[in-house]
């Protein structure tokens, strides 16, 4: 099964021109489930082409460079039309950044994907380039249906008054200790995680200020938004990592620069500021509690 990644190295060199995917039709599945999508088999392009077959609700000028899009698909045998694989059951959505890079290695998709909004449903008929030699296998074409579940900027931090509506609310998640003082996430039930990077401070530290350079300690435990899984733990290995701030998922680094040692927080982080391809359970927004137990 082609991977986000993978998606954007398929089709080079096959980017010239148009042809119509309009006979391709898509049957939505329930929640959590692929659609079921016909078309006439062998479906056999000239190249590779991408297009919106369905548009959805979404408002907005659509999607631009610098934004990202959220997004499930499903993959398609195109020479006979059987099912290869899709993303519908997987822990959270896909992601893409549109920008100059998505361009100039996959034009195709950049066209079809730039200006498209929330609900919108792209098709992508991938013809593979020719194999360069007997050893190399020849690779099928594929047809993969692609459902924008929503368009957004990166996110930023939010700040203290977002923060505390959110609290309020009760659209944050909680953290509960048991009695060797290892924590434990709960995720509010129905509810979506919040765009931007949530920093609640449940204990201000006293020691010495972290910058983005720093190097520090950190007992933490991580855990998807989608499921509610724990997927990490240092206090599982029973003892806290040291890393540098620089060298992290964007969120860790703007969500810990300014903290001093010895604060305890709970980061909530958009997938476009942890791991947007994914790493296991470490997929879509997490969350963290994290103890900053030393800065260098």
């Amino acid at each position: 099964m082609l991977l986000p990644a993978a998606l954007l190295l398929t089709a080079c060199g096959s980017s010239e021109g148009s042809d119509s995917l309009d006979d391709v039709s898509v049957t939505q599945g329930e929640a959590g489930a692929a659609p079921s999508v016909e078309f006439d088999a062998p479906l056999e392009l000239p190249k590779s082409t991408a297009q919106v077959i369905q548009q959805g609700s979404g408002e907005g000028a659509g999607a631009a460079d610098g934004q990202w899009i959220r997004f499930q698909f499903a993959q398609f045998d195109a020479t006979t039309g059987e099912p290869t694989g899709d993303t519908y059951d997987s822990v959270a959505a896909q992601t893409l950044e549109i920008n100059e890079e998505m361009k100039q290695v996959d034009p195709t998709l950049y066209d079809a994907l730039e200006g498209a909004k929330a609900g919108d449903q792209v098709a992508y008929y991938v013809k593979p380039e020719t194999a360069s030699g007997a050893s190399a296998p020849a690779q099928k074409p594929q047809l993969l249906i692609l459902d924008i579940e929503r368009v957004k900027n990166e996110g930023t931090k939010a700040d203290a008054k977002e923060v505390a509506e959110l609290e309020k609310a009760g659209k944050l998640p909680e953290v509960s200790f048991d009695d060797k003082g290892v924590p434990s996430v709960k995720i509010p039930e129905g509810t979506e995680a919040p765009e931007n990077l949530i920093v609640q401070v449940l204990e201000e530290g006293e020691g010495k200020e972290a910058t983005a350079e720093s190097t520090v300690k950190a007992h933490y435990t991580g855990w998807n938004w989608a499921q509610g899984k724990q997927f990490d733990s240092s206090f599982s290995r029973g003892e806290p990592t040291e890393f540098p701030l620089s060298g992290v998922i964007p969120g860790w680094t703007q969500g810990l620069t300014g903290l001093k040692e010895g604060a305890k927080v709970v980061l909530t982080i958009p997938t476009e500021l942890a791991y947007t391809q994914g790493q296991g359970d470490a997929a879509g927004d997490l969350v963290f509690y994290v103890e900053l137990t030393e800065v260098k």
